[in-house]
This record gives structure tokens, C-alpha cells and sequence, in this order.
């Protein structure tokens, strides 16, 4: 009897085991159906999306993936395997409720990193004004507590670029703050439907017919850079020089602009350095080139690469009837080359402020350019201007009309078909303007002639006890500025006892491009700022030919 009793007990023993652990898994599974496990969430966000490079946000691959919205890094804190983790997020009324990434199992302390790279629509691209907005995200699993989060971004309109998005207490070194560079890629529009058109009539009038793609020979080449730029001074393109590229460490306030799109250039007939080199890179790539941007401290300029050589062109020296000389297609392409020499020398000794962008390298990154309608209306503008491009002796003929070069103070005297404004200084202007009532309240003016259909203007200032132009300047920039605008310029010259200046002013209605001459006088400081507005060039001509 003892012996088969501890027979028994030897089989009871492994059933007992097999109980027991069946006891204890069933208990671990049920545990794991009641208890929630404990995730850990890090978001990194960028700090703002700029619309024009919103396929660049989309793309994981563009430019090795910075430009994604935001990564999260998810970390299972608990004791209990989470299953079937999914995470979802929004931007409202720009990207609905959409899943981003589905986890199928999350062990106890294990991590796992989901990135977001938003798919916005295109009409992201007609936003013409920043906002602030929300971003959403949403995480549930089958035994995790349903977990929000959320943060602001910035949404800028289509025309602000930011050269960088690293924060200014972050910023180290001149790189840092152009850490956006490759993005300007973005603004370059080769098949915007209003660049092609004017690229066509580039090629018919000024190239004379040649064939979309161009023979990649130095000469021919070189031909086509010249025929752009030859193509802008025909049409009285005016340079708008107002700055707005950083030139030094320090210049964190400079970080911020807003750039005209190559259509809006063409249409505008105005650009700064960066803006018209944007619009050469689009006319280039539209022809077959391979075109390059150099950014060297305070200034672009626009140029080409073909066989390992570099070719460079001075776009700015179209100048400005008014503001100053006007240089010959051949002079911007001197003068380009030997910036381009001087440009690789500071690069072959290691200064990181000059630097190249290839456009097409770019492309293939993935810094691809915004999508563009169609507009029968710059259509239209682009043919008026193309009227201009099959005249010929553009610069013999201006400088027969203006020797001084066009610069401030080259005249004297009425000219035939105008009025005359007699002061602290002394002008001609257009005998079909009028006086505007004056409701600036800036103290500093003292009247306005203009066209109140085209906008034109010309506005007379006198700064009592002012000691020098640029003082003058600086008070009436910061008159104009306690009413909310923002007002940039540069110093263009000086000319007969003038200084010129060429600047902008940015408000909630757009901003305005207008040019400036400014001297001494008894009292103080006096001068003009003049406005062409949709008026003539020869308008302004005038003013500034009969300066005194």
C-alpha cells in the first residue's frame, strides 16, 4: 500500500506543475487584459513649413530626410506587451485625420520611431500670409490608455523664406544661419506655366529662334546668359536692391524675406539680387542648362556650370533708369566672371561664406519647385513686355537722353511736357500728375504729386536738423514704422551732392518698391522718394534727369 501511494504521489506531482503554470499564464493573460502599459512620448518638431516647399516636406528621401515634420520616439515603460499601437495625426483645414504608422507589437522597454512627412495639397502654394496651427496626434492601442498630443507651427505664406530654422540661440557660425539654402531650390519655377511663356519669347525675340535646349557649347551658352540679361534691360527691369541676405554672424534679423516668384519678377519688372538670379536659374533650366547660383556675403548672382568650367553674370547692373547706370550685357558678364574668379578663390581657402547651388543636384535631391497655375492675365503682362525685347540701341539711346547715367542730380531746369516743383529741392514731373491730399501724417513730408491710376508717385521730404542723409533716412524709416509697416533700404550711390537709396516698404496690402535722393541743406536734410507704381519708367526718368 505505501509503495503504490508513493506511486501516486510521483504521477500527481508534473500534473500539479502542469496546473500551476497553466494557473499562472492564464493570470499573466488576464493581467494583460486589465492592466495598461505606460508609453513615453518625445516629439521633435520643425519650427515652421514654408509652402513653396511643400514636396520636400512630403518626400522621406528629399535632402536625406531633414525637412520632415516631426519625429516621435515612443517607449514602452511598462510591464506588458503592447499590441497593435497605431498613430494617427492632423493639421486642420490643411491635412485630415490620416494614420502614420501601425506598431504591431511593442515589447516592455523596447523604443520605436515614427516620422511624419506631411502630404499637403498644392493649393498650399496660393497662401499668401502666415498663420498659426495646430498639429494633432492621436496614438491608441489594445491595451494602452488613448494618448494626445499636439504642438503650434508656423505656416508662412508662399513668398517668406527663412535661410534657417535652426533657433538663433543654437546658431554657431555663418553656415548655420543659411542652414535653408537648399530650399531656395524650391522658388526656382522652370515649368511654371508664365516662366515657359517668357522663356519662349526670350528665344524668338532676343535668341533670335533657337531651339528649347540649347547647343552646350561655352559660346552658346554664354550667348544665352547674356540674352536674359540683355532681355531685362530692354524691358526697363529695375533692380531693387534692399538687402535681405545676412552678411555677417550677427545679422540674425536679416533671416527672414520674402521673395517674388520668378512670374512675379517678370510681371513686377523689379528684383533683388537672389530674386533675379531665382528667375535666370528657372530660364536656364527651362533651356537646358545647368545653371548655379553663387551666395557670397550680402549678395547673389546667377551663372552656369558646362565641362568643369564656371560662368558667372553681374544681373544686378540693370540698374534702374533714375538710379543709376546701366550696364551692357557684355559689362554684366565681365564683371560676372570676375566676381566668379574672386568667388573661387575664398572658397579654395575654406571661407564658408561663399558657396555654390547646383541647381540640377538640388532637383535630384528632391528640392523640387512648387507647382504654378496657369494666368491669362500675366500672360498678357509677359506680351507687353515682350514688346520691348526687339528694340535695339536700348543703352546708346537712354544715355543719349541722360548723360549723367541716370543718377540723381544730372539736370536742371523744366522739362518740356512737365510740371515743376520748386523747394529745398527742385524737380520736374509729369504734366498729366497732381498734387495727393496728404494723409500719411508723417511729419517729415511735405507733398505728393502722383497718377492715381497707376500709383506713381513722388513724395518731397525735409528733416530739419538732420545732419546727413542717412540720419534722415533713418527718421523717416522710423516715422513710417510706427504705423505698423516695415520699412528696408540700401545705399545705391552718390551723385552731384546726392545720395541715392533704393528700398522697400512691406505692409498688410503687399509692399512697395521705391527708390530715393536725399542731401543737405541750411536746415537740415532734404530729398524724394519716388514710386513708379504700374507708371512709365520715362516718368521717373524725368524726376531724377531734373534733380537739383
Amino acid at each position: 500500500m505505501g509503495s503504490q501511494k508513493n506511486y501516486q504521489k510521483k504521477l500527481l506531482f508534473p500534473v500539479l506543475l502542469i496546473l500551476a503554470g497553466t494557473v499562472l499564464l492564464m493570470n499573466q493573460s488576464i493581467v494583460g487584459l486589465f492592466s495598461k502599459s505606460k508609453i513615453d512620448v518625445k516629439i521633435e518638431h520643425i519650427p515652421f513649413i514654408m509652402p513653396a516647399a511643400y514636396k520636400v516636406y512630403a518626400n522621406p528621401e528629399a535632402l536625406d530626410g531633414k525637412y520632415g515634420l516631426f519625429k516621435m520616439l515612443l517607449t514602452n515603460n511598462g510591464s506588458t506587451t503592447i499590441k497593435n499601437m497605431e498613430v494617427y495625426f492632423e493639421i486642420p483645414d490643411y491635412i485630415e485625420d490620416t494614420r502614420l504608422e501601425k506598431i504591431p507589437i511593442l515589447l516592455p522597454g523596447q523604443s520605436f520611431v515614427v516620422n511624419c512627412f506631411p502630404k499637403f495639397n498644392q493649393d498650399i502654394v496660393e497662401k499668401t500670409t502666415a498663420s498659426r496651427e495646430k498639429v494633432h496626434i492621436r496614438i491608441e492601442g489594445q491595451n494602452i490608455e488613448e494618448i494626445e498630443e499636439s504642438f503650434n507651427i508656423d505656416i508662412k505664406g508662399r513668398n517668406e523664406f527663412l535661410y534657417t530654422q535652426i533657433p538663433t540661440s543654437e546658431i554657431a557660425g555663418y553656415q548655420d544661419i543659411f542652414d535653408n539654402d537648399v530650399l531656395l531650390s524650391c522658388f526656382i519655377t522652370p515649368e511654371d506655366p508664365i516662366v515657359k511663356y517668357y522663356t519662349q519669347q526670350i528665344q524668338e525675340k532676343v535668341l533670335k529662334g533657337e531651339k528649347a535646349v540649347v547647343v552646350n557649347t561655352p559660346e552658346e551658352s554664354v550667348r544665352v546668359l547674356m540674352g536674359i540679361y540683355q532681355a531685362t534691360v530692354n524691358s526697363h527691369m529695375v533692380y531693387s536692391g534692399t538687402g535681405g541676405i545676412p552678411t555677417n554672424e550677427s545679422d540674425y534679423q536679416s533671416i527672414s524675406q520674402n521673395l517674388r516668384l520668378p512670374r512675379e519678377v517678370v510681371t513686377g519688372n523689379t528684383g533683388l539680387c537672389i530674386e533675379l538670379s531665382l528667375l535666370y536659374a528657372s530660364i536656364m533650366l527651362q533651356m537646358g542648362m545647368d545653371p548655379v547660383i553663387y551666395m557670397i556675403p550680402g549678395h547673389a548672382y546667377p551663372g552656369f556650370h558646362l565641362n568643369g568650367s564656371y560662368y558667372g553674370l553681374e544681373a544686378t547692373l540693370i540698374g534702374g533708369e533714375g538710379l543709376g547706370s546701366i550696364g551692357t550685357s557684355e559689362e554684366a558678364m565681365e564683371h560676372g566672371m570676375k566676381q566668379v574668379e574672386e568667388f573661387m578663390q575664398m572658397a579654395q581657402m575654406g571661407d564658408p561664406r561663399y558657396s555654390i547651388l547646383h541647381i540640377e543636384k538640388l532637383i535630384k535631391d528632391g528640392a523640387v519647385a512648387m507647382e504654378l497655375k496657369d494666368d491669362s492675365f500675366l500672360r498678357q503682362k509677359v506680351d507687353d513686355i515682350a514688346k520691348s525685347f526687339t528694340q535695339t540701341g536700348q543703352n546708346e539711346t537712354y544715355y543719349a537722353q541722360n548723360p549723367q547715367g541716370g543718377q540723381a542730380g544730372g539736370g536742371g531746369g523744366a522739362v518740356a511736357g512737365g510740371k515743376q516743383y520748386r523747394g529745398e529741392v527742385t524737380f520736374s514731373y509729369p504734366s498729366h500728375w497732381s498734387q495727393f491730399p496728404d494723409n500719411s501724417q508723417n511729419p517729415y513730408m511735405i507733398a505728393i504729386f502722383g497718377n492715381q491710376s497707376t500709383g506713381a508717385n513722388v513724395q518731397i521730404y525735409s528733416i530739419r536738423g538732420a545732419s546727413s542723409a542717412d540720419q534722415a533716412m533713418m527718421a523717416i524709416k522710423q516715422s513710417i514704422e510706427a504705423y505698423g509697416y516695415q520699412v528696408s533700404y540700401s545705399t545705391a550711390g552718390q551723385s552731384n551732392g546726392f545720395t541715392v537709396y533704393q528700398g522697400q516698404t512691406n505692409g498688410p496690402y503687399g509692399y512697395i518698391s521705391w527708390s530715393g535722393a536725399f542731401k543737405r541743406t541750411s536746415g537740415g536734410v532734404a530729398g524724394i522718394t519716388v514710386d513708379m507704381g504700374s507708371g512709365s519708367q520715362n516718368d521717373v526718368t524725368m524726376i531724377y534727369n531734373s534733380l537739383q
